[in-house]
C-alpha cells in the first residue's frame, strides 16, 4: 500500500507557518491511503451520498486528482464552495470541523446527540458530536475538553490521533520517524504501520 503523505522521506504536505496544518491536498491522499487502501469494502455510503462531482480547481492533470475524485465519488467530501460544491480548494487547510465532516462520512458513523461541547454551534455540529460520540475525538482543551475548537485547522498529529481511534488501530513499534516526540507519537506510529 501506498503512503506518500506519512513515509518519513515524503515532501511535505503540510506548512510550517501554521504547526503541521494539512493542506486538502494532502488529506485526500492520506484518507484514500488509510481508508481506500484498507477500507474500500467498509464504507457504507449510499449511492445517493456519492456525487459525480469534477472540480473545477483539480485538473486531471493535478498531481492527486484521482485521490480527490475518490473523495467526491465516495460522498467523503461535497466541494468547497457550497452550495455550488464545484470547487475542492486544494491548497485550502483543513478544519477540525471540515475533519470532523469527512470522517463521520468515511467511517459512516451514527448520528449522536449533543456531546456538550460548548464551541460546536454551526454546519459541523452533528458530525462533531458523532466524532466524539464514537470515541475518535476527547476535544481540544485537555483536561477539560469542554471544546472541540471546530475552526483551529487540523494537524497531522491530530489526523493521526482521529484515524487510528476511528480505526482502532494497533499499537506499532517506532515508525522512524524524526519529528514525532510528542503527544501524537503513538499514533502516527501506529497509522503509519497500519
Amino acid at each position: 500500500m501506498r503512503r506518500p503523505a506519512l513515509r518519513p522521506e515524503a515532501p511535505a504536505l503540510h506548512s510550517p507557518q501554521r504547526r503541521g496544518s494539512m493542506v486538502r491536498m494532502a488529506l485526500a491522499v492520506i484518507t484514500l491511503v488509510v481508508l481506500g487502501g484498507s477500507l474500500m469494502g467498509a464504507l457504507a455510503l449510499d449511492a445517493d451520498e456519492a456525487t459525480a462531482t469534477e472540480f473545477t480547481d483539480v485538473p486531471p492533470d493535478h498531481v492527486f486528482h484521482d485521490d480527490i475524485q475518490w473523495l467526491a465519488d465516495t460522498g467523503i467530501t461535497r466541494g468547497c464552495n457550497p452550495p455550488d460544491n464545484t470547487m475542492f480548494c486544494p491548497d485550502d487547510f483543513v478544519t477540525r470541523g471540515q475533519m470532523a465532516a469527512f470522517l463521520t462520512r468515511g467511517l459512516d458513523l451514527e448520528p449522536a446527540s449533543d456531546q456538550g461541547f460548548t464551541d460546536t454551534e454551526g454546519v459541523f455540529a452533528d458530525d462533531i458530536d458523532s466524532l466524539a460520540a464514537a470515541g475518535i475525538t476527547r476535544g481540544c482543551n485537555p483536561p477539560d475538553n469542554t471544546m472541540f475548537c471546530p475552526d483551529d485547522f487540523v494537524t497531522r498529529g491530530q489526523m493521526a490521533a482521529f484515524l487510528t481511534r476511528g480505526l482502532d488501530l494497533e499499537p506499532a513499534s517506532d515508525q522512524g520517524f524524526t519529528d514525532t516526540d510528542g503527544v501524537f507519537a503513538d499514533d502516527i506510529d501506529s497509522l503509519a504501520a497500519a
